[in-house]
């Protein structure tokens, strides 16, 4: 039996900020309505504070079913009743993702039922966790208090029973989406339930983080972008104030600079005064630090941080502080060990030492350390795997032995687009550089004018170096021959599946399923591709995506298919480490990272390099390699 579920609430807490699970830790928070709809009878119910609780709520043989489940609606139960009824939960946002659709229950309203969510109901409903200046502080005081001060002083107004009646229709409304979705959502209930559990399991254990640290990394923060602000405005000869303004507006830095754009890699390669400045100002590490603060959990540990199916692949996402684009160690910082990175973060949290930028945003990831000596993190990382698997799923047997045997697959296609001896190209170097770029880059059929854009973007100018961007995309292509032949083998196969015939292609299935194509990966998960259609000039395909109508084609496709036989090897992975009893706390693209016991970190370490080079039977043959070190702080 299920029951599909909406919660209506108020809180001095702000949701989008501190997310689900720490919004229903402040005391402030309650729960003002929950509706819901019995799947089995058909019958729909509500309950409001001071009644007697639904029967669902004992009786654990029933699922429960709400939109964002996992990240609010538990919490919101258990608050409201007093405790966790122990069922099993279902994230229909979870389930919207897998098949292809929004995750947004607006969104998701609008492309499967043309139902949109109740925007004025929504608004209605916010208006109540909008904190008011109570009769007791004067008006001009209340103006000048800070966020923090204002949370603990504001009162939240009471709604009326008419008002309860109106939020009410408006939890009715969101209950209507989920109902009417459910038939076609809960098809895709039973897709890998293994790797749901754990990612669940992971979210909730959470990874320790050092708030002494990251306020310590936001004091440097701030002294460093006002040292920036203060040398810039010398510089200028003006106030620093108005430094400040020029540097923040892109209107008034181009005109004071005399660039066209303030972009970062436009503003990166600038030695001018205001350029440093709009640099500092617009520092990574901010936004991160801030974010960690305000999500930690009173125990001291980021938790929630991964979104499962984030991406159209299936490959997670990730929410509050962003893991997934931390800034790595420059050169000058990259050979710093564990040990020294742990006793530089020790100096800055006892103000010894003001790191400087780039040594602020490398201990970014040091945040992330457990309490406790007891433990130490265990991180390791596939090597280059999708390249390796681009190259095992198209056949390119010279690629896949040239990973095999360890060689420098740069130098050897820097050598190729040269012309030149394998011996003559060096380990550094812009020959080795465009290489990489190249084997980087290529993989699903870039063209000239976009890898010229793309060396850009690596500090390369392919034209002030001579090199014409046509003849490394041409030598590319060539070396790797059965990966330009898996392009178009790829969109055939969709093709065929659009018009209802279904084939399979190096492990990947192409299935005709109404409207929409499905890819079933080699590990049986499947890849949605709503209301699929030929482009109007007959080049390409169209594909109803989570964000609208986009464009796809051959190169795209396999992109997306290694993408997920990629995150699928990482999602077997976790799941074998926890039956280990490992403790995966966090993982990054490519990367697992386990709470390991520190006196026994190096049996725990070669079982976790272990389980991370056993192939599932699905990936027979696979090129596998991983590298991976044991240290206190989370480190590159």
């Amino acid at each position: 039996m299920t029951i599909l579920l909406d919660v209506e609430s108020q809180s001095k807490a702000d949701l989008g900020k501190v997310g689900g699970r720490n919004y229903w830790e402040h005391p402030s928070s309650r729960v003002l309505t929950v509706c819901w709809h019995d799947t089995d009878s058909g019958l729909d119910g509500e309950w409001r504070p001071g009644q007697y609780p639904p029967r669902w709520v004992c009786k654990p043989r029933f699922r429960l079913a709400a939109h964002n489940a996992t990240g609010f609606d538990r919490f919101a139960i258990a608050r409201a009743f007093g405790y966790d009824p122990g069922v099993e939960w279902i994230d229909t946002s979870e389930l919207a993702r897998r098949a292809g659709l929004p995750g947004s229950l607006d969104e998701l309203g609008t492309r499967l039922l043309g139902l949109p969510k109740d925007k004025e109901g929504s608004a209605f409903t916010k208006r109540f966790s909008r904190l008011a200046r109570p009769g007791n502080v004067d008006a001009k005081v209340w103006r000048g208090l800070d966020p923090e001060r204002r949370t603990e002083l504001g009162e939240l107004p009471t709604p009326g029973l008419t008002d309860l009646d109106r939020i009410s229709h408006y939890c009715r409304s969101d209950v209507s989406i989920m109902t009417g979705a459910w038939d076609y959502l809960d098809q895709f209930s039973d897709v890998e339930p293994d790797v749901l559990a754990v990612h669940r399991t992971i979210n909730d254990r959470g990874v320790g983080f050092d708030a002494e640290l990251a306020h310590a990394l936001l004091e440097a923060d701030e002294v460093r972008c006002e040292l920036a602000l203060r040398k810039a405005a010398s510089a200028l000869q003006a106030a620093t104030e108005e430094v400040r303004r020029m540097a923040s507006s892109p209107k008034q830095f181009c005109a004071a600079v005399g660039t066209p754009d303030a972009r970062k890699q436009t503003v990166a390669g600038l030695d001018h005064p205001l350029a440093k400045a709009r640099q500092a100002l617009a520092s990574i590490a901010r936004g991160k630090l801030e974010a960690g603060l305000t999500r930690v959990s009173p125990d001291g540990r980021l938790r929630d941080a991964h979104v499962y199916y984030g991406a159209h692949t299936g490959r997670w996402s990730q929410r509050g502080m962003q893991l997934h684009n931390l800034p790595r160690p420059t050169k000058r910082l990259e050979k710093l060990t564990p040990e020294e990175i742990d006793a530089m973060a020790q100096r800055v949290i006892a103000g010894e030492y003001l790191p400087e930028q780039d040594e602020i945003n490398m201990l970014l990831r040091a945040t992330l350390t457990e309490a406790d000596d007891y433990y130490c993190y265990s991180i390791v990382d596939f090597s280059g795997v999708e390249a390796r698997d681009l190259a095992f799923r198209a056949g390119d047997t010279e690629a896949v032995n040239v990973f095999v045997r360890g060689d420098d697959v740069y130098r050897i296609m820097a050598a190729l687009i040269f012309s030149k001896p394998l011996e003559s190209i060096g380990k550094d170097g812009l020959e080795r550089t465009v290489g990489k770029i190249a084997e980087l880059a290529c993989g699903y059929g870039m063209g000239a004018g976009k890898f010229e854009q793309t060396a850009a973007n690596f500090g390369v100018n392919l034209q002030a170096a001579g090199i014409n961007p046509q003849t490394v995309v041409t030598a590319w292509r060539r070396k790797h021959a059965p990966i330009v032949s898996l392009w178009r083998a790829v969109e055939d196969a969709f093709r065929d599946a659009m018009r209802g015939y279904p084939s399979e292609l190096t492990g990947f299935e192409f299935c005709p399923a109404g409207n929409d194509v499905i890819i079933l990966t080699p590990a049986g998960r499947p890849i949605v591709y709503r209301s699929p259609r030929i482009a109007s000039d007959g080049r390409g395909l169209m594909v109803e995506g989570i964000h609208g109508e986009e464009h796809t084609y051959g190169g795209k496709i396999v992109e997306n298919i290694i993408q997920a036989d990629c995150r699928d090897l990482l999602a077997t992975a976790l799941v074998r480490l926890e039956d280990a009893g490992l403790e995966p706390v966090l993982h990054v693209h490519d990367e697992s990272v386990c709470r390991i016991r520190a006196a026994q970190k190096d049996l725990a370490h070669a079982e976790h390099m272990r389980i991370m080079m056993e192939l599932p039977t699905w990936a027979t043959g696979f090129p596998i390699a991983a590298h991976g070190a044991t240290n206190r702080r989370y480190c590159k």
